[in-house]
C-alpha cells in the first residue's frame, strides 16, 4: 500500500482543480500605491504628439488615492471592486472587477454623458512601452455610435493604453505607455480622527 508516498501529485491535482474553477485571485489590473506613475505619449490623428504622466500623489482611504494625470488631479478607487476615475467631479467607471468578457455597465463622462461600457474580451496590445499580453479591453460607445473610447488594462501594470474615434475606423487619438514604475503597495493607516472639545466648551463665548 505505498502508505508512505508524498502526497505531491495529490496536491497538484488539488491546485490545478482549484484554478480550473476559477477561484484563483484575479491579478491586478490598476495596482494603486503612492508614487507610482505611467508616461505616455498622446497621439493625434493630424500628426500631432505630446507627453503626459499619470501618478499617484497620495491616499484618501482604504480604496481611494489621488493622482495627478497632467495638470489634472484626480482621485482613483478600487470601491465597489470597480476601478474608477473621478474627474470634474464625475466618477467614470472604467473597469468592473473581475474582468469577465462581455460584462457590461453604464457610466457618465464628465461631459454629462451616459456610454455603455463592455469587456469585449483578452488580448496583446503592442507599446513603446513594450509588448503586455491578456489585456482586459473595455469599449465605451458614445450615444448614436459616433465614436467610441477602448481602454486596456494590463495585468501588474495597470491602463496601458486609450484611443477615442469612429467606430472600426482609424482613432483620433491614441495614449499609449512610454514607460511605468510601481511601487510596493503600502499598508493602509487610518488617518486618527481629531477629537472634539467638551460640549461646555461650545458653550462659551
Amino acid at each position: 500500500m505505498n502508505a508512505g508516498r508524498p502526497a505531491g501529485p495529490l496536491l497538484l491535482a488539488a491546485v490545478l482543480a482549484t484554478a480550473a474553477a476559477g477561484c484563483l485571485p484575479e491579478r491586478d489590473f490598476m495596482p494603486l500605491a503612492v508614487g507610482n506613475r505611467w508616461d505616455y505619449r498622446i497621439f493625434h490623428d493630424d500628426g500631432r504628439t505630446r507627453d503626459i504622466r499619470l501618478e499617484i500623489t497620495g491616499r484618501e482611504d482604504k480604496l481611494t488615492w489621488w493622482a495627478r494625470d497632467g495638470d489634472l488631479e484626480c482621485l482613483w478607487s478600487k470601491e465597489d471592486d470597480i476601478i474608477s476615475v473621478q474627474q470634474a467631479g464625475s466618477r467614470i467607471y472604467l473597469l468592473w472587477l473581475p474582468p469577465a468578457p462581455g460584462s457590461g455597465w453604464w457610466t457618465v463622462t464628465p461631459d454629462g454623458e451616459r456610454v455603455w461600457c463592455k469587456v469585449v474580451g483578452r488580448e496583446a496590445v503592442h507599446l513603446p512601452a513594450g509588448t503586455f499580453r491578456n489585456c482586459a479591453v473595455v469599449v465605451m460607445e458614445q450615444p448614436g455610435g459616433k465614436a467610441e473610447m477602448r481602454h486596456w488594462f494590463a495585468p501588474d501594470v495597470g491602463w496601458v493604453c486609450y484611443s477615442w474615434g469612429p467606430p472600426g475606423g482609424r482613432p483620433w487619438l491614441v495614449r499609449k505607455l512610454v514607460s511605468w514604475e510601481l511601487k510596493p503597495p503600502e499598508k493602509y493607516v487610518p488617518r486618527e480622527k481629531t477629537a472634539e472639545p467638551p460640549a461646555e466648551a461650545h458653550e462659551r463665548r
